[in-house]
């Protein structure tokens, strides 16, 4: 199993984006605590706005002049993997000119598929081999799924599974803790219309279990369509279905809802994930592949969560992978 399992850290955590201005220098310093923390291989984001320095293509070329130039000044840096890209199309794009795009409407495909492919390209010459998707609007955007929007989001997800499957990469559905997406039978016809040689599923631990689900035994039903992890712990779970809340982004996740939960996302062996028993049932059916480990919203300063989280890795997790 040792052999099998790949470990790699998000970047999201040093929140590029227009709200949280990320300077060239900030990435560097992110990337170089990134390896002094044991991790050489990252999760990149797609991002929009040119104050991502590499969040686009066309924003790697202005700071780097090519992707191969980037890869260069990560080895530089310690980084000598990029395993994955996240991208999530319900979010605003400056450059694609839209406030966010839905699978579950046909006439978004064309656009999400051509989107998706800019950052997939970019992905695959990085030397990547996961892009990870948001499959679904929030359940406060979207509603209940029924059978014709679940259909209409799978065809947009064998698009784009075939789209990155050209370009020699797998595509995964990251299902999270405010998606319009509930229940695990949800899950189960979602991965029955999609293309298992292209298309399968990111398992996010503290996303799915703020979500109210068990993700071992999540896990052992759904285990052969898991082609990736992200590992962060869940300090609490939604079980008042606040989910539902008008912006529950920020009525939920970011206020803490009724309860006024001051972090629902925490530091590995902090929280609610049984994070041995998840790698002893990954062992047992064979995962072989990367866990990408996440400091979702954790105090500041934000290298402490990735120091705390490389510290349960080596003096916990990594006994329970030899």
């Amino acid at each position: 199993m040792t052999q099998q399992i790949k470990w790699g850290y998000a970047v999201n955590q040093w929140k590029a984006g227009f709200t949280s201005f990320a300077r060239l220098e900030e990435i560097e310093r992110a990337l170089k605590v990134t390896a002094a923390c044991g991790f050489s291989a990252v999760e990149l984001n797609a991002g929009s706005g040119r104050w991502d320095p590499i969040g686009r293509p066309e924003n790697i070329d202005i700071n780097f002049g090519s992707p191969e130039h980037f890869r260069l000044k990560l080895r530089d840096w310690g980084i000598t993997r990029v395993v994955s890209t996240f991208f999530d199309s319900t979010l605003m794009s400056f450059e694609e000119l839209h406030f966010g795009l839905s699978s579950t409407q046909p006439a978004d495909h064309a656009r999400i598929v051509a989107q998706a492919k800019i950052h997939a390209t970019m992905l695959a010459q990085l030397g990547g081999e996961l892009l990870v998707v948001r499959p679904f609007p929030s359940f406060w955007k979207e509603g209940a799924l029924n059978a014709e929007r679940m259909a209409a989001a799978a065809e947009c997800w064998n698009q784009v599974g075939a789209m990155a499957a050209a370009l020699g990469l797998k595509t995964v559905l990251h299902i999270d803790a405010l998606s319009a997406l509930r229940t695990a039978d949800e899950i189960e016809q979602l991965l029955a219309l999609c293309d298992a040689a292209t298309v399968g599923l990111a398992f996010d631990t503290a996303e799915l279990t703020i979500a109210g689900h068990d993700v071992v035994a999540l896990y052992r039903r759904f285990h052969l369509r898991v082609l990736h992890f992200h590992f962060k712990d869940a300090l609490a779970i939604d079980t008042l279905g606040e989910y539902q809340l008008p912006n529950a982004e920020r009525a939920l996740i970011a206020a803490g809802g009724e309860r006024e939960i001051p972090r629902w996302f925490g530091e590995m062996g902090t929280g609610l994930v049984d994070f041995p028993a998840l790698l002893a049932a990954m062992g047992e059916l064979g995962y072989a592949g990367w866990i990408i480990v996440e400091s979702d919203k954790g105090p500041e300063p934000i290298a402490t969560g990735m120091m705390l989280n490389s510290w349960y890795k080596q003096n916990v997790l990594d006994r329970h992978v030899r």
